[in-house]
């Protein structure tokens, strides 16, 4: 009898002990899966995060580059606009600088010296020297208004003078003006400066013109030209 109670008290030893590491053991697995999960979650969230942020990033500087290259299309075609008025503001000059272009009275001559036969304006743009020249320093400054255009208005003879009330042109037949046949070339841009290269018939051949642009008193003027890399100011 003894006996048996001592088998039964070492039996049920062995089913607590069995118990208990069987409990431990599924403790721990619970665990892991747990840890495991977590980590696995913090990774996912990790991952949208970051791939957010690159979203976004990428978003932020596709949207940069859209804007910088609207305002760089938006000043190239400031500048188109501002090249072409330069070049039709010199070829009119260029135009009154060989005696055409200007209204006249054919009919009215005055005579200065018994040899410069002026003929009085009628164009509505001059009614005196002082507006010829503004209307031509408003285009042209350094030296292509010193080499080539200040004649016009204070030459010897100039091609405009007043007398008796009026404003008198000495009209002449001397090859001028530029017959532009190219979309102009803008480059060396600067905030004060650009230069422009454009082609223009050149009884009957093509040249290339490359024009020096510059802003003076807050307007954009041409400062010098060369024709087919000749001397500049000189056509």
């Amino acid at each position: 009898m003894k006996k048996r109670i001592i088998m039964c008290i070492v039996a049920s030893a062995m089913i607590c002990g069995s118990l208990a590491s069987c409990g431990k053991n599924v403790g721990n697995d619970s665990e892991s899966k747990t840890e495991a999960t977590t980590a696995a979650t913090t990774a996912a969230e990790t991952t949208e995060v970051t791939t957010a942020e690159s979203t976004e990033a990428a978003t932020t500087a596709a949207t940069e580059a859209q804007t910088t290259a609207a305002a760089d299309s938006a000043d190239n075609a400031e500048l188109i606009s501002e090249a072409a008025a330069i070049l039709n503001n010199l070829n009119s000059i260029d135009y009154i600088g060989g005696g055409s272009s200007v209204e006249v009275d054919e009919n009215t001559v005055l005579n200065v010296d018994n040899q410069y036969p002026y003929t009085k304006v009628t164009d509505s743009r001059f009614s005196c020297v002082a507006d010829v020249k503004k209307y031509v320093t408003d285009a042209v400054c350094g030296s292509l208004l010193t080499d080539r255009y200040d004649v016009i208005y204070e030459g010897d003879p100039a091609m405009f003078k007043d007398s008796d009330g009026s404003l008198w042109f000495l009209q002449g037949a001397r090859g001028c003006g530029f017959s532009f046949n190219s979309d102009p070339v803008i480059s060396d841009v600067t905030d004060d400066s650009f230069t422009i290269t454009v082609t223009f018939d050149d009884y009957g051949a093509d040249s290339t013109m490359v024009v020096k642009a510059v802003k003076d008193n807050g307007l954009w003027k041409a400062s010098s030209f060369s024709v087919n890399g000749g001397e500049d100011n000189r056509r």
